[in-house]
């Protein structure tokens, strides 16, 4: 699943205070409901707004953490998220499920009693018709890679979805059940599938989930209250409040005053004072994200097409950079320097790989190799050319402001000069999708799967003008890379998985396919009246139904 740090929205706190409010002073519970699950409300500050409903068309963080408490998955993955077999997971849409003798298909059970949010019967043709969206073309699903290989999904009976692939691998059952949350279909199948962001339901979605959907004021609030008669049960908590405060301080003062109950990631003074304070705590929880310098391969920059393509030039910008210095400045003892494209909490994560050294010398002479030389005045031309890019970033990201800057102060010293842009977090998305950028910054929250890498760094497939990017926005291409990716994700055995997975890690680090900065040490603020349980790696909004919360009293 594509999850990109893309920032958006606008604070205004008036009327989001008066929309959680509201969630807390206005329950929906039954008659004989427990108080506290009837009462209880959970508020969560967020950088930015769901960017989509549809779990199809998601492709951020902040509309992840929404569908996945409307929608269901056929079955729910537990921590820690095992993504081999079928061992790491447990019934949720599906009751069962049983493989083929040659484990090319797998039919899942539907759970006779799980109902639609409108009381509509979940069916086996669901399954079908949700696999469909994700996968065709004229939808624009930012993750219909992840089902490469899966040949199609047929209906047994009404009750029986079968899911069959082209051929084995090790993670079958991950690749369909992790990724793939089902959609009704007797209310989408009528909409054109390249309108769906624009539909009604695209504003009022109806799933199977333990919540529903409430309202959302764009850019402010989004509320979903519980189904209380949901087929798994009714969550502890009724209602989930996200509100848009892309100001981090801002969004620090409303959890410490006690307007908001959990804010996903504090760092410098927001850590500091939730520490002090005797109303929130801070709670870390395991990071499958990582920072890092990325370059458009496909750019033409200082003059020079696909100046990055160089791999000597990249080389020598990372050896230019002392990663250490820069994430102890910028994020102090709440990060650590990246090892690649993946973490310490990523499957098989291998500490032992070979990195380039910090080492300035080198670079320069590199650099001097490459025939980019170094004036009188300290910069480096060639044929006349100044060596110079624009490094972007997002205006709600204070980490990456301060890292920007430290960039540029590191690149300045061996004559390579920056120039450090900002714009608002949507618009740094649009440009990263549409290559108008020369380098940036950019934080991704991989998948618990090794081989999801492809999804980022796998080689564009296409001619380089109509070119299928993915989330590939470097648009970086390694065919060796390719194949040992391929190789590692297709192997059986444990061991030699391992050591393949190894081997392509050290090609793309060898290969300096980004400068590789920091993996943030996850902390949240959460208030004390809220007691979270089994914050995942991948998804620490997964369990939000279980969490406990004492009740706020009505004003």
């Amino acid at each position: 699943m594509r999850r990109v740090r893309f920032l958006t929205g606008t604070p205004r706190f008036v009327t989001v205070l008066a929309l959680a409010a509201a969630g807390c002073s206005s329950p929906e519970a039954k008659e004989g409901d427990d108080n506290r699950a009837a009462t209880a409300t959970l508020t969560m500050v967020s950088a930015a707004d769901a960017d989509a409903l549809i779990p199809s068309l998601v492709s951020t963080t902040q509309g992840k953490q929404v569908v996945d408490q409307l929608f269901d998955r056929l079955a729910e993955p537990v921590s820690p998220v095992e993504t081999v077999g079928d061992g790491g997971f447990r019934p949720q849409l599906a009751n069962g499920w049983s493989w083929s003798p040659d484990s090319l298909s797998i039919a899942f059970a539907i759970n006779p009693k799980a109902r639609w949010h409108d009381g509509t019967p979940v069916r086996a043709e669901d399954v079908r018709f949700s696999f469909a969206l994700y996968t065709d073309p004229a939808v624009a699903s930012p993750q219909r890679d992840v089902f490469e290989g899966i040949d199609s999904v047929t209906v047994r009976d009404s009750l029986t979805a079968v899911v069959w692939w082209h051929a084995r691998h090790p993670e079958q059952f991950f690749q369909l059940a992790y990724n793939l949350l089902v959609m009704p279909e007797h209310l989408l199948a009528s909409i054109a599938r390249d309108s769906l962001g624009s539909s009604a339901f695209a504003d009022r979605p109806v799933g199977s989930g333990r919540y529903r959907f409430e309202r959302w004021a764009r850019q402010q609030a989004l509320v979903l209250t519980a189904d209380r008669s949901n087929y798994r049960g009714a969550p502890q908590v009724q209602r989930l409040i996200w509100v848009v405060a892309p100001d981090p301080a801002a969004a620090n003062l409303r959890l410490l005053a006690g307007e908001a109950d959990v804010l996903e990631l504090v760092r410098g003074d927001a850590y500091v004072q939730a520490r002090q304070s005797s109303r929130v705590r801070t709670v870390e929880y395991p990071s499958l994200d990582y920072g890092y310098l990325l370059f458009n391969y496909d750019r033409a920059v200082s003059g020079v097409p696909r100046l990055f393509a160089d791999h000597t030039l990249r080389v020598a910008l990372t050896q230019a950079i002392d990663r250490k210095a820069i994430v102890a400045n910028a994020l102090d003892s709440l990060g650590s320097v990246a090892m690649g494209p993946f973490t310490h909490a990523t499957a098989g994560a291998d500490t032992t790989l070979q990195q380039l050294a910090f080492d300035t010398a080198a670079a320069s002479q590199a650099l001097d190799a490459r025939g980019w030389r170094r004036g009188a005045d300290g910069l480096r031309r060639k044929g006349g050319r100044v060596l110079t890019f624009d490094l972007l970033f997002p205006s709600t990201s204070s980490t990456r402001q301060r890292m920007a800057v430290l960039l540029q102060e590191q690149f300045k010293r061996i004559g390579v000069t920056t120039t450090v842009t900002t714009v608002e977090p949507a618009v740094f998305g649009a440009r990263l999708e549409e290559g108008t950028f020369d380098a940036a910054l950019n934080v991704w929250r991989t998948d618990p799967s090794p081989s999801t890498i492809r999804q980022v760094w796998g080689s564009p497939r296409g001619s380089s003008s109509g070119a299928n990017i993915g989330a590939n926005f470097s648009r970086y291409r390694n065919a060796t890379f390719d194949a040992r990716i391929d190789s590692a994700a297709r192997e059986f055995n444990p061991t030699t998985r391992r050591a393949l997975f190894r081997r392509a890690w050290q090609t793309i680090v060898d290969d300096a396919a980004a400068v590789w900065l920091y993996e943030p040490r996850n902390v949240a603020a959460v208030h004390r009246r809220v007691t979270p349980t089994d914050l995942r790696a991948d998804a620490w909004w997964a369990p939000l139904s279980a969490w406990q919360v004492e009740p706020t009293t009505p004003p």
